[in-house]
């Protein structure tokens, strides 16, 4: 049988989940973006003193084979997500070509986005003497500056930031802060409203100024400003929606502060932060403001623009951003989780239990923080840590799905599928209003009950997920080739696996269930040309070319059947498909009487 989950992980036919599998989290792919080394050191044989084929090729000192150790080290290291130790590599790389400002550059930006803050300092401030332009290491000592009270010191470091690049669209908003910092009000406030309306800040724009105008007891104008701002817009930013929150409470509009938080949970019904706060806000609790001062300022605007460049795959540039935002404000909640986020992107387990753990546990993003270390623990093979503590999570807060929705995936991607039934009904017990986006949640346990001889339940779970999404191709997947295999309902089902292919036509795992019903279908030519198209999508499939050779085998081209039955043995089948190719093999495929009789 071929089918295959929702594939939020393409790794295996039967994952499914909001996380990915230990093998499918990369490592350096996010960086790649801002870890592009130059000429001089892109190639390792610059580093072993070999010119052919770089410009400038690096003289290394006699018998000094180990700073070419290290920089390959240090390759291997940043493909891992492991920045930290891609950093001390590199620095001793450095060695060869002491003048190389682009290496150093990315040691600095390396030692930065791993958290290594003091180290980081240290290598801006080298950067900066050497006359290595880099916005970042500027930012870095301006803030350190800012935090010692050296406001000279600082506001000379940002007013250096140049205009273009990622630097320069946060550039502006730092500047406008700092001079609030210096107690130029006025002119911060002319700074912070000025830009280009093009740039996509304008919203981030008057937050600012709305933020510096409450710290400045001038919350009226604040909730004149921000207030007209949001009007036509649906879902708002969170720490934009706090503020205004915060500036509708401290003006007395209690009843207006509830009305705009339930007018964003009515998009987001599920956010636990604003559940929360909601929680809060309804017991009379006036919320923190996001900014309460020019660093919680300057941190806001750097954390704004990761969040942006995240959402775009920029995510190696946001991190860098985020970290920079930690070291202003190291007790925001949110910069930390995003920092979570990204290194676990990264694959780089430690350093994301390391930003969670800087989380309160008695914050607005403490849940969504346990969430996320439930999944870094599952990266990490440390299941029973990552079970544990969803299971203590859904007894911590039994009106929430999420937890158990987790936990099931986690069990069914380990193909513990009569676990991970019982972790999806529960959380099918829990809600009390399906909307369209449960298919998913009916889709895997109807895979869970599928793999567990269940067929009856199986199959009323997925009729019932295309009730909720009619033209879900994994379900019409799904369902169709079960029900081919299974001689039921075939005109249907044939319907079915050709509108998941018209849906998907790329899948190759969709296409192969086309091929395959075909095949079972006895339909042997239009089996041959959808298995084609299949093994083409996806070569190193073992289950794809073994139903190939069968097809080939049964149109009368044996000598292709052999040869992609071979094929598929070398790509690692399971067990019981293994033995059953080499059988093939061996005596080919029975007689079609035959066949149809088993």
């Amino acid at each position: 049988m071929r089918l295959i989950g929702y594939p939020l992980d393409s790794t295996s036919k039967w994952s499914k989940g909001p996380l990915p599998s230990r093998s499918k989290i990369h490592g350096g792919a996010g960086l790649a973006l801002v870890f592009l080394l130059a000429a001089c050191i892109a190639d390792p044989v610059a580093l072993r003193g070999n010119g052919a084929g770089s410009a400038r090729a690096v003289e290394l000192p006699h018998g000094d084979a180990s700073v070419a150790g290290a920089y390959l080290a240090g390759r291997v290291a940043l493909d891992e997500g492991k920045m930290l130790e891609a950093a001390e590599n590199f620095e001793i790389a450095l060695s060869a070509e002491p003048d190389n400002g682009d290496l150093r550059r990315q040691v600095f930006l390396l030692r930065l986005a791993g958290g290594d803050l003091d180290k980081a300092r240290e290598t801006a401030a080298s950067l900066v003497d050497l006359g290595i332009e880099s916005d970042e290491a500027r930012m870095l000592l301006a803030f350190d500056a800012l935090r010692k009270g050296e406001l000279d010191v600082a506001h000379e470091r940002i007013s250096q930031i140049g205009p273009g690049g990622i630097s320069g669209m946060v550039g502006p908003l730092i500047d406008a802060w700092m001079q609030f910092a210096e107690g130029k009000i006025d002119e911060a406030l002319t700074s912070i409203s000025a830009g280009s309306g093009s740039d996509g800040l304008a919203l981030v724009r008057t937050y600012h100024h709305a933020s510096m105008l409450t710290i400045t007891g001038r919350e009226q104008d604040a909730y004149d400003l921000l207030k007209p701002a949001v009007v036509d817009t649906d879902r708002l930013p969170t720490r934009l929606l706090i503020a205004l929150i915060g500036i509708e409470m401290r003006l007395g509009r209690d009843t207006e502060a509830l009305a705009t938080l339930d007018s964003q949970l009515a998009l987001a019904p599920e956010d636990t932060v604003l559940i929360d706060l909601r929680r809060e806000v309804a017991s009379g609790v006036t919320p923190q403001m996001p900014i309460r001062d020019a660093r919680t300022g300057m941190a806001d605007a750097l954390l704004s623009l990761a969040r942006a460049l995240g959402d775009q795959r920029g995510g190696g540039q946001g991190l860098i951003l985020a970290r920079l935002a930690s070291d202003l404000a190291p007790d925001e909640g949110d910069i930390w989780l995003f920092i979570a986020q990204q290194m676990l992107i990264e694959n780089n387990i430690p350093r994301a239990l390391e930003a969670l753990d800087n989380i309160p546990h008695d914050g607005l993003y403490s849940w969504d923080a346990d969430l996320l270390r439930a999944r870094a623990y599952g990266a990490d093979d440390r299941d029973d840590e990552a079970h544990a503590l969803l299971e203590e999570m859904s007894q911590r807060r039994p009106e929430r799905s999420d937890a158990l929705i987790m936990l099931g995936d986690m069990l069914r991607r380990d193909e513990r599928f009569a676990e991970a039934e019982v972790a999806y009904s529960e959380a099918i017990s829990r809600i009390t209003t399906p909307g369209p986006d449960q298919w998913r949640l009916l889709y895997a346990r109807g895979i869970a009950y599928e793999r567990t001889d269940r067929w009856d339940l199986a199959e009323a779970d997925f009729l019932k997920a295309l009730e909720l999404e009619p033209d879900q191709p994994f379900v019409l997947n799904y369902l169709g080739y079960s029900w081919v295999d299974k001689g039921l309902h075939l005109d249907r089902a044939r319907g079915m696996l050709n509108r998941a292919v018209e849906l998907r036509p790329d899948d190759g795992f969709i296409v192969d269930s086309l091929g395959w019903a075909h095949y079972r279908l006895g339909e042997y030519d239009d089996a041959v040309v959808n298995l084609e198209r299949a093994v083409e999508l996806q070569p190193d499939d073992p289950v794809i070319n073994d139903h190939l050779g069968d097809a080939y085998w049964r149109v009368g081209r044996e000598r292709e059947a052999r040869f992609q039955w071979e094929r598929a043995l070398i790509f690692n089948p399971d067990d019981d498909v293994a033995a059953e190719v080499r059988r093939k093999l061996e005596s080919g495929l029975p007689a079609v009487s035959e066949a149809e009789s088993d």
